[in-house]
């Protein structure tokens, strides 16, 4: 006997059919695709100084809606939406005891994009458990995701359901499946995630529209490569020998700063993992081979570029204030001290001193922090304040404090060119002068470690040299190089030697008494170059090339002695 089974799941129709001759199941799913293209434009990716969340266009005046939370004592907000641009925005209105806020950006930023419909609060049906719903937001390192659920429990204040919820998801709208926002996504615990009813949107909305709000300026703000940073060129920068972490920092007086690149942080991981590797082997005995024990091809899949924040091609500065003992606690430790040593020299007998408590705080409150290359201010691509907090108490300790800290992004390019930087650091207690000046030129320790970083990781252009070929009569040909983020080639001119124009892939490259570039190609050929015709290139190609393939420096004597090593 034949049975015909028919279940809606989800706005989808899932049809079973058996027989006693066969089993067979189908299942039409339902297509979203429609409806992401329908609603995606107007959907925002929110820039609260360090902080990112999601927002939708409310209103063609340019008002955008989110959570308080996402942009609550922000000082840099920003708005992108999915055509790629990036603007500045103001708060137009905020509700913190429902965690509703309104951002407007320029009216010109909204032209052509549709103001997404609130579903009405008595709109018929109801809200109720089993109906599908449809999340957008920009979680994680993502921008401008769907996912689909469907709502578990109605309550007065928000709605409940299995959506997706993550962090960067704040703000996105929840809406039915004929396009209507029914909630703010708001927050996941678990596999369960909220949104805060609309109604409260609504009623914000209703108050914001009476008011007179300035537009903020139509000028673009500088972006993030959607390029991430390649992974196999990260693995065999974090493979070459160990650096010395301190090329990535710099001394902010109060404050600390440290460079942060995808090199340095897969440094740490790489780190982490060989001591664990080590640990591993001395107690199970070095005789005991395990390949897995090194392996390091986690942390460079390629999906992580995906997946993984760390892999933006970007450089951040972190800003973090210094911390140490109260001036309370310093003239304790002092005054016991000097007393445990009067006390020995009145008794003649030996005191053991013991340490008074210690109350230790945050030195400094973070401002602002500048970058200027060659003289001229460089915008960053987020200028980020964030609280850095601490709760720490022991026998001897108390530490419980909170300041602010900075994280700043940069392109990587700002540091690629130029002769000169100039840090600027600003604290709280005097807003008005720099707290700390760094002026560092190009070459540099904490530059060059920059450069190296990026060396051949930017995939929208390759960049090329040009030196003359030598040999031990006369000039005899002239060169290319080019660096991608697939290695290094050289290309050989067509000359009098008979080669043809084509690039060759480079193996290794020794620097001869700094006169010579000896480059010895895949394919077993060696060429060698003249230097010295421009420093300045010179010294940017040797920093990249050291950065990628084997380099070997090597002391051949004077030039005439030289000239007889060359092949």
């Amino acid at each position: 006997m034949n049975r015909l089974i028919s279940i809606i799941i989800v706005g989808a129709f899932v049809v079973l059919s058996t027989s006693s001759m066969s089993a067979q199941t189908s299942a039409v799913a339902y297509d979203y695709s429609s409806m992401y293209e329908e609603i995606n434009p107007s959907i925002a990716k929110i820039f609260a100084d360090s902080r990112t969340g999601s927002g939708f266009l409310i209103d063609s005046e340019g008002l955008v809606a989110t959570n308080h939370h996402v942009v609550a004592n922000a000082r840099y907000l920003a708005v992108q939406f999915a055509n790629g641009m990036k603007h500045r925005a103001v708060v137009a209105a905020m509700d913190p005891k429902n965690d509703v806020a309104i951002l407007k950006v320029h009216e010109a930023v909204a032209k052509n994009l549709n103001p997404l419909p609130l579903r009405s609060d008595t709109a018929v049906p109801p809200l109720k458990p089993g109906l599908p719903v449809v999340a957008f937001g920009s979680p994680l390192s993502q921008t401008f995701l769907v996912t689909q659920g469907i709502i578990s429990k109605v309550e007065d204040t928000v709605v409940l359901g299995d959506f997706l919820i993550e962090q960067g998801n704040s703000g996105g709208p929840l809406l039915n499946l004929a396009g209507e926002v029914v909630g703010i996504n708001t927050f996941g615990i678990g596999g369960l995630a909220g949104a805060v009813r609309v109604e409260f949107l609504d009623q914000l909305l209703s108050t914001t529209r009476g008011l007179d709000i300035d537009s903020p300026s139509l000028e673009a703000l500088p972006m993030m490569q959607t390029a991430r940073y390649p992974t196999e060129l990260l693995k065999r920068k974090v493979l070459q020998d160990p650096i010395d972490d301190d090329s990535y920092e710099m001394d902010g007086g109060q404050f600390d700063i440290t460079a942060l690149t995808p090199v340095s942080i897969a440094r740490a991981h790489i780190g982490i993992d060989l001591q664990r590797a080590y640990n591993r082997i001395e107690r199970r005995g070095a005789e005991l081979e395990d390949e897995a024990l090194w392996t390091v091809d986690g942390l460079f899949y390629d999906w992580e570029r995906k997946a993984s924040r760390w892999l933006d091609y970007v450089v951040r500065f972190e800003v973090k204030p210094e911390f140490g003992s109260t001036t309370g606690s310093t003239w304790a430790s002092i005054a016991t001290a000097a007393l445990t040593g009067f006390t020995a020299g009145f008794t003649g007998e030996p005191q053991f001193w013991l340490p008074p408590h210690q109350n230790i705080e945050f030195k400094g409150e973070f401002l602002d922090f500048q970058v200027y290359r060659n003289g001229e201010f460089v915008a960053p691509i987020t200028p980020g304040r964030e609280v850095t907090e601490t709760a720490f108490r022991n026998y001897n300790m108390t530490f419980i404090d909170e300041a602010y800290s900075g994280m700043y992004a940069y392109s990587p390019d700002v540091f690629m060119e130029g002769e000169s930087y100039t840090f600027h650091v600003y604290a709280a207690k005097d807003p008005l002068e720099a707290h700390k000046t760094i002026t560092l030129s190009s070459r540099s320790e904490f530059i060059r470690q920059l450069r190296n970083d990026f060396a051949g990781a930017d995939p929208g252009h390759s960049r090329t040299w040009r030196l003359q070929h030598i040999n031990d009569e006369a000039v005899h040909c002239a060169g290319e190089f080019r660096v991608t983020g697939d290695g290094v080639s050289f290309i050989a001119d067509e000359g009098e030697h008979g080669f043809e124009a084509d690039w060759f892939q480079v193996g290794l490259v020794r620097v001869l008494d700094d006169e010579i570039l000896r480059l010895q190609l895949t394919n077993g050929r060696t060429f060698d170059f003249q230097l010295g015709l421009d420093q300045r290139t010179d010294g940017e190609l040797i920093t990249l090339l050291s950065s990628l393939i084997t380099v070997e420096k090597r002391d051949f004597g004077s030039s005439r002695e030289l000239r007889r090593h060359r092949r």
